[in-house]
């Protein structure tokens, strides 16, 4: 693979690729969020969907999702305002 198909943004969707998700099993999430970057070339800062907090992720564990770019964020259980 090379290094232009592996380039990520923040706030790219991405879920876990084959090997991550053999190598990260116990995981239930398998989507995430960029975040961020660690300080080498190949790790990436993503959160799960359904965590609060962020993980670093070596970049060969994830592949880009083909979902919608613009998801929503998570609904939080505030109430909806009135108008």
């Amino acid at each position: 693979m090379s290094a232009e198909e592996e380039y990520y943004r923040k706030g790219d969707r991405v879920r876990l690729s084959e090997l991550g998700r053999k190598r990260m099993s116990r995981n239930r999430a398998t989507t995430a969020v960029v975040v961020g970057f660690g300080r080498s070339e190949t790790t990436i800062r993503i959160v799960f969907d359904g965590s609060s907090y962020p993980v670093s992720i070596h970049a060969s564990y994830l592949e880009r999702d083909s979902g919608p770019r613009d998801v929503p964020p998570r609904d939080r259980g505030k109430p909806d305002s009135l108008m």
